[in-house]
């Protein structure tokens, strides 16, 4: 009687801890979904520079600086990413960013001085892009997932103008990416969701008086299992 309580005991003490060995095992395994992203969207000239990329703003051999607004006008970009949301959280991807630089025909220095940008040039910028950002919450089990990250893009400048041949300048750009995904289509399976996302960033530093920007946009993100 002894021996069949104890077994009895051991059969128990087995399915209890059966089902929190198999979740222990599961939660070490963190799932990830592969997502590939097309974005887009308006870019508004903020901070300052002292000069183009192209030209220094100098007046009695002292730089000028001046204010964004009124050496750019509002502009847009658009691109592709591809990567991977690792543990249902945190977002890592690298993909192609192409962006308009929209120049204006007369650029106010000091007082009466100004710079008048003849040769109708064309300012175009074509980078990779690389993000990290961080979601709030669980895409696969929620609708609506606010994030936030940081975004490096490192590429070329292409001046061309009418009169000179084009010129070509590597720059690198750092930016505050900010935004959220909304989830509006899912697989039966599980396994493949469709996300509209706002996408948005600013834009902290540029090399080679690249133009900063507040980024302001939008994309469609389609997530699926590897």
């Amino acid at each position: 009687m002894r021996n069949r309580y104890y077994v009895s005991l051991l059969i128990a003490f087995l399915i209890l801890i059966s089902p929190s060995h198999d979740v222990f095992a599961v939660s070490k395994v963190a799932r990830s979904l592969n997502v590939l992203e097309f974005f887009g969207g308006g870019s508004i000239p903020t901070g300052t520079r002292d000069g183009l990329p192209d030209y220094e703003f100098i007046i009695n051999n002292r730089s000028q600086d001046v204010d964004a607004k009124d050496i750019y006008n509002n502009s847009f970009h658009f691109g592709i990413d591809y990567g991977q949301l690792r543990s249902a959280h945190w977002l890592v991807s690298l993909g192609f960013r192409y962006t308009k630089h929209n120049v204006k025909d007369t650029i106010p220095l000091f007082q009466d001085t100004v710079v008048i940008v003849g040769g109708n040039p064309s300012y175009n910028q074509f980078d990779l892009d690389f993000n990290l950002n961080y979601f709030l919450t669980d895409l696969t089990k929620t609708s609506f997932s606010p994030y936030a990250g940081l975004g490096i893009e490192g590429g070329i400048l292409a001046i061309s103008d009418d009169i000179n041949e084009t010129d070509y300048t590597a720059n690198i750009g750092l930016r505050l990416n900010f935004g959220a995904d909304l989830r509006i289509w899912d697989s039966e399976d599980g396994r493949s969701l469709v996300a509209l996302s706002s996408v948005n960033s600013y834009d902290f530093y540029g090399s080679n008086d690249r133009p900063k920007y507040l980024n302001v946009g939008g994309a469609i993100k389609y997530y699926f299992s590897p």
